[in-house]
Parts: structure tokens; sequence; C-alpha cells
């Protein structure tokens, strides 16, 4: 069987210069109301002209060393950065015979967004006090895909998704509300996607969810 070839479509572990001032001026913002501290660092050692380094690997990267990067580089310039808002979290029950199949090929329909590549970077977790328990231990997903919760578990998970939020306003959620399993969404404030049978739906998914990975912190559409 061919290999898939693994493209980093979702541009994890890079930015340009433009790029990463507007995700250190986010953060800088968004640290301010959250208790899930967001950061950035630099994965080498990044030199000048002359080859002196200007800023080392893994050194925190805030608004001073971006105005010194600016004096070096070019805003088109590709960086290799580590931030903290990394990676895919699912959120769906897969242990009962009603959303069994359809959260197994949700599962494997993002694990396998570009080429398989993101793998290590998504959490599967069948409830939201799980979820949590991953912010407690210092991982912090960019995008949060719900799937499939069971009917007599909205009220407690309704509840801990609102203590997520008082814990993280920011959180990046994207809910699939499904005509079979799960009508209507329960979530205040999460972005939809409305999920059918047909093979076209999957790949609008697909679309849909690099499009909110990917999507640029907008200062003014951050709430304070």
């Amino acid at each position: 069987m061919e290999e898939k070839k693994q493209i980093n479509i979702l541009r994890v572990g890079v930015a340009n210069l433009t790029e990463l001032e507007e995700l250190v001026k986010a953060f800088r913002l968004m640290n301010q109301y959250s208790k899930r501290r967001r950061f950035v660092v630099s994965r080498e050692d990044l030199k000048d002209i002359y080859g002196n380094i200007i800023v080392e690997k893994a050194h925190d990267i805030n608004i001073s060393v971006i105005k010194l990067l600016q004096r070096n580089f070019k805003p088109d310039t590709d960086f290799k950065i580590f931030s903290s808002d990394e990676g895919i979290a699912i959120v769906t029950y897969s242990e009962s015979m009603a959303g069994k199949d359809f959260s197994m090929q949700l599962i494997e329909t993002i694990g396998n967004i570009g080429g398989g590549i993101y793998k290590p970077f998504i959490d599967v977790v069948p409830n939201f006090h799980e979820l949590f328990k991953l912010f407690e231990k210092g991982l912090s997903p960019k995008l949060v895909v719900v799937g499939y919760i069971p009917v007599k578990n909205v009220a407690q998970e309704v509840s801990m998704y609102n203590e997520i939020k008082k814990f993280d306003p920011y959180i990046r959620l994207l809910d699939i509300t499904h005509d079979g399993l799960k009508p209507k969404s329960f979530l205040k404030g999460a972005i939809l996607f409305h999920f059918d049978n047909t093979m076209k739906v999957w790949h609008r998914l697909l679309t849909k969810i690099i499009n909110e990975y990917t999507k640029p912190y907008f200062m003014e559409e951050i709430p304070k």
C-alpha cells in the first residue's frame, strides 16, 4: 500500500514573523484573563547575518524578542516554534453502541489529517472531565472537537464545560450536531457543524476543522 504523503497543513511548529507577532500579542492579552498560560518559544537558535545568536533555543518569545527579530528578518520568514497552544482534543463517548461507529470514524478521520502527521498531537477523551485533566497536566489543545455525548450525560457535561470556560475563556471548540445522535448543541458559545452520513459532509467537516485550527487570534475577537 502506498504511504500517504505527510503535509503540515495545520502549520504546527512553524510560523512566519507576521504570524508570530500576532500570536505573541494575543497570548499576552489572553494570559491576563485565563488560568491557562499560553506561551511560544523558539525550537532553534536564531542567528543574525553575521552568525551571532540573537535568540537562543527554548527562549520565550515576547514583544521585545519580536522587535529584535523584525530588525533582522523579513515578515515572511518562517521560524521553528513550540507553542503551548498546539494539537487537537476530541471529546466523544465511544463506549455506547449508539455513538461507537460515529466516534471511531471521527477519531480516524481527524487522525488522518495531513497524512497522519498529527497523531501525536491528538488526544481523545470520553468527556469534559477528562479534557480538564489534560489542562491540569499542562497540555493545551488549540482546538476541541466535540462528537457524541449520551443524552443521560448532557447535564454533567454542560456543567463541566462551563467550569472549563471559567478556567480558559478562550478555548476554541467545534461542536458537531447530528440528526440521529445529537440534534442540537448544549454548549453555549461553541462553533457548530451539522453532520449527516454522506461522504461530502466528512470532507466539509475536515475543511471546517482545518479552517478553525488555522484561524488566527484576532485581537478584536478576544473577549475580556
